[in-house]
């Protein structure tokens, strides 16, 4: 299985209608990815909603971590809509991770670039079961 970046299923519809031509970022709460080296530049990774597969990215640089109040406007422009503020990206992770987050918090910084699909992949429909 390929690694993944996955959202949660309110996601669903910024993640489908998402361009090509424009960077995006994954935000994961502390440095366990960082650490371990997870995410390679130039690595293909399945872009999940809900756990089922729905698009395909390249990580595009190398993961980066810092504090929740270092994260820059060019940074969290590359976020999802919803989550372009930094208090909206502390609510985010500490409902996604069910822990207590505040600014001082250090997230990894995930960046990839959406790819179109091969003719021969397939997706999954995080809407069937």
């Amino acid at each position: 299985m390929a690694k993944a970046i996955n959202w949660p299923e309110e996601f669903y519809d910024e993640v489908i209608n998402e361009d090509l031509d424009r960077p995006k970022i994954a935000l994961r709460l502390g440095t366990l990815y960082y650490d371990n080296g997870y995410y390679v530049n130039g690595e293909a990774v399945d872009i999940r909603v809900n756990h089922k597969i729905v698009r395909r990215a390249k990580i595009i640089d190398e993961m980066r971590i810092a504090k929740i109040k270092e994260l820059s406007d060019d940074i969290l422009s590359m976020y999802k809509s919803t989550l372009r503020e930094k208090s909206k990206v502390i609510s985010f992770l500490a409902s996604s991770y069910n822990k207590t987050v505040d600014e001082e918090a250090v997230v990894t910084i995930v960046i990839y670039q959406n790819i179109p699909l091969e003719s021969n992949e397939e997706i999954d429909d995080p809407h069937v079961d």
